[in-house]
């Protein structure tokens, strides 16, 4: 046998040291996915999905025909049972292109295009249409633990505000397109769908920290473990990022044409919950650590 030569030694060294933290495919990633069960077919454009610890349930927002431009009021929420069979395909209707969901006090909120939804859990009840002026593609939902609601504007670069019953144009991120939103630890980690940068936003300062990057088309944000983050490309990817912002590709449905929207992992089932869009289902995999 030949002896590696030096240079041989430290290329081979580079490549490890990529496919460790560079974001590329590797099987050193410090989490694993195993598919656990996949709904059916009937969903309609499923974009982001909810765990609601209280009642046990899965909440899943169907956009069904995209519109864009037009309210067409065929989007709903769908209720799934942890199991994956569906409860309610059309627990709420009349919605027209409903993407985020979070949950508070009892309450989903739904950014629906120009207007963020308040739903109550109990009954389904559309509680309030807040407007969000000037909004143009409300996308992604999350909530800080005094209440306040972030949502992100992806084609106006913006973030609105529900607060004390009033939507205000909270942020400007100038040329970005911020698409997945976290509330963390005061304060906000958000990707961008047009850089595939993921960056920590300080509240109070309003003003970004460069953490990881080499997402491209970042879409859902959800934590995972202690110190750990999923991340997902909506063209069918999901990424592992730790602390210090090094990532790892964990799963590539791209050429299976199964997308990867807006996901959710449930600490107490140790699932990730991942809409799959145009695939028309919601898929859940088991977390190993």
């Amino acid at each position: 046998m030949r002896p590696i030569s030096f240079l041989s030694l430290l290329i081979l060294t580079a490549l490890t040291l990529q496919g460790c933290s560079g974001g590329l495919f590797s099987s050193r990633a410090p989490v694993t996915l195993t598919e656990e069960w996949a709904t059916d077919n009937t969903l309609r454009t499923p974009e982001s999905v909810v765990f609601d610890r209280e009642r046990n349930v899965l909440y899943v927002s169907n956009i069904n025909q995209v519109s864009k431009d037009r309210k067409d009021g065929d989007g709903f929420i769908s209720r799934l049972n942890p199991n994956g069979d569906v409860d309610q395909l059309y627990w709420v209707s009349g919605l027209n292109d409903p993407k985020g969901l979070a949950l508070y006090n009892n309450i989903l909120y739904v950014a629906d295009m120009d207007e963020i939804i308040a739903i109550a859990t109990q009954t389904g009840a559309v509680l309030a249409r807040h407007k969000a002026d000037k909004a143009q593609m409300l996308n992604d939902v999350t909530i800080d633990n005094a209440g306040n609601v972030y949502v992100s504007d992806s084609q106006r670069g913006t973030i609105y505000l529900f607060r004390n019953g009033r939507v205000s144009q909270w942020l400007d991120t100038k040329r970005e397109r911020p698409n997945g939103l976290l509330y963390d630890n005061n304060r906000l980690i958000v990707a961008s769908n047009n850089t595939g940068k993921v960056r920590f936003l300080d509240i109070e300062r309003q003003d970004f920290t460069d953490w990881t990057d080499k997402i491209p088309s970042a879409d859902g944000i959800t934590r995972v473990g202690a110190d750990g983050t999923l991340v997902s490309n909506w063209n069918g990817e999901i990424y592992y990022v730790d602390i210090n912002g090094r990532n790892w590709k964990i799963l590539d449905t791209k050429n299976k044409k199964i997308n990867t929207a807006d996901i959710f992992y449930s600490e107490e089932q140790g699932l990730l919950y991942v809409p799959t869009f145009y695939d028309n289902r919601v898929i859940a995999y088991r977390v190993a650590f």
